[in-house]
């Protein structure tokens, strides 16, 4: 007959556990109410799930056989055992799977009796417990440790910030904190990140009782972000921001330096109560700016790059980390700059002459124009009241326009100085920009470095001899150019106009002077006022002649 088979027949006849455990109970207590002892050997009788203790008995083909104080003996698999058989005599803490299997023995596991008293250990809803974990693997949302049993970190508590690739970590070993522990559902939740800042809270205070502005520490670069470099300084990290990493501009911190790079940096400031640290690479070295007044005295000149455009100027760098900046007024003494890019252009090499320094403020005042002779100097002794000067028109303005003179120097020629004749109510009637015109030197401003020009001065003044032409009392005719109100004007000759007042027409009071004379007709007139100096003549009516 088969084993098996017979063994599953001799099974139907034999009581069950329930039936066994409940007739230990019995006599135990029938025991007790007696007084007497049972005699014989001592039975335990385990149940599925308790941990008990066994001794090593031997081995089987697949199993360490052990003994548990039951009627069967406890088998292990010997899987569970992978690196060391344990010795025949020895004793093992092992749990109860099962209470005698197919082949009439008790299923044992000396590894989930270690997991069920580690979980034990933990304590169901405990927390704040330290053990030590191994990362067996990155998972989604963190990371899976071994703590003597499967445990959970969340991502977030695997360090002090955020770290995007979790698998770093991956076979690394370090101590760990219980902040979730469910032994019914075996769930253990751990974190790194706590010690991590507790670690960091006692460096922080440590340090900050030696810490002070300008000291000098040795750090490791652990963060690169875009606006700077998180340094870690002896378990304390402080921020290293890329506008003090180099004296010059960068646009990455990745520009110079890497994660893990070793560097030397100072301390800038902090603050003990929020615990942050500003820290500074380029102040460890030498400043570009130290002994700048030696290297690039006032009146020097040197060549340099223009780095920057900005409205009112150009930036021009000189060395590495040393730049100045040329004033939009500082770029051309020939004309009038409107933007730096109508001179200069973005990376362009230029010479250029020092005309400030403010060293206390990083400042650097630099000209392009001085570099040329000023066109403007000595005005007074090259440009003679009365000398005559051929010019361009360089810009029209509402009163007049700007004049540059063949040297360079500039000159205003106001709207009364255009013509004797022309009554002009503005510039462009009567010239345009880029007009050449020959002009004369009516006076010299130093104080604006500009010379003052006429145009119709360097024609005859009509008004010159009109003491001789129109002496009070002489008879003489003229055209009417223009009708007012109060009379009108007559031309007496091109340039010179005297005043019909409407008082001196012979016509009736109320009258019009449209009654007495028209635009364009030529007219009898008698002087009867003349003042040379405010260049005025009075006039009075005369009949027609009989000729007319």
């Amino acid at each position: 007959m088969n084993d098996g088979k017979s063994r599953q027949t001799i099974r139907k006849f034999l009581p069950d556990e329930y039936e066994v455990t409940a007739a230990l109970e019995a006599a135990l207590r029938a025991e007790e109410a007696s007084g007497a002892t049972l005699t014989g050997p001592e039975l335990v009788c385990p149940k599925a799930g308790s941990v008990v203790e066994a001794k090593v008995l031997g081995m089987q083909a697949d199993a360490v056989r052990v003994d548990i104080g039951w009627k069967a003996n406890g088998v292990i698999p010997l899987s569970e055992f992978p690196d060391q058989l344990p010795a025949v005599g020895s004793m093992l803490r092992v749990r109860v799977l099962r209470i005698e299997d197919a082949n009439g023995e008790v299923s044992c596991s000396a590894e989930e009796a270690r997991r069920y008293e580690l979980i034990a250990e933990l304590g169901a809803g405990r927390t704040g417990k330290v053990v030590q974990a191994k990362v067996i693997e990155a998972v989604k949302g963190g990371l899976v440790v071994d703590v003597g049993l499967r445990a959970f970190m969340p991502a977030k508590e695997a360090d002090v910030r955020f770290v995007e690739d979790l698998s770093v970590f991956v076979g690394r070993t370090f101590d760990v904190r219980v902040i979730e522990s469910n032994p019914a559902e075996r769930r253990i939740v751990v974190s790194r990140r706590s010690l991590l800042e507790e670690e960091r809270g006692r460096l922080r205070e440590k340090l900050f009782t030696t810490l002070a502005p300008g000291q000098i520490l040795d750090g490791v670069i652990v963060k690169i972000l875009d606006f700077g470099v998180f340094v870690d300084i002896g378990g304390v990290e402080g921020l290293l921001h890329k506008g003090d990493m180099a004296w010059g501009r960068i646009a990455h911190p990745s520009e110079m330096v890497k994660e893990g790079d070793r560097v030397r940096v100072a301390v800038l400031n902090f603050d003990r109560q929020s615990g942050k640290i500003s820290l500074g690479l380029k102040q460890t070295g030498p400043s570009p700016w130290d002994s700048v007044e030696v290297r690039y005295p006032v009146g020097s000149r040197h060549r340099g790059r223009v780095t920057g455009l900005l409205d009112f100027g150009a930036v021009v760098e000189l060395e590495s980390a040393l730049s100045g900046m040329v004033h939009i007024s500082e770029l051309s003494w020939e004309k009038r700059v409107n933007k730096p890019a109508d001179v200069v252009a973005l990376g362009q090499e230029i010479e250029v002459e020092v005309v400030g320094i403010e060293a206390a403020k990083r400042r650097l005042s630099l000209s392009v124009k001085r570099i040329e002779a000023n066109p403007h100097a000595n005005l007074s002794q090259r440009f003679t009241f009365a000398s005559i000067v051929e010019g361009t028109v360089s810009e029209l303005l509402d009163f007049g326009a700007v004049i540059r003179t063949a040297c360079g120097a500039e000159g205003l020629l106001h709207i009364s100085e255009f013509s004797w004749t022309q009554r002009l109510k503005h510039p462009r009637e009567m010239l345009a920009v880029g007009q050449k015109l020959t002009l004369i030197v009516l006076g010299v401003d130093e104080g604006k470095q500009r010379l003052t020009l006429s145009l119709k001065q360097t024609e005859p003044d009509p008004w010159w001899d009109a003491d001789k032409d129109f002496a009070v009392g002489k008879h003489c005719t003229g055209k009417v150019l223009r009708l007012e109100t109060f009379g009108a004007f007559v031309e007496l000759r091109p340039g010179v106009d005297g005043l019909l007042h409407i008082s001196r027409m012979g016509i009736e009071r109320g009258a019009k002077p449209a009654s007495a004379v028209k635009i364009g007709e030529v007219v009898n007139v008698e002087v009867v006022e003349l003042e040379l100096d405010a260049r005025r003549i009075a006039l009075a009516l005369l009949p027609p002649t009989d000729d007319a």
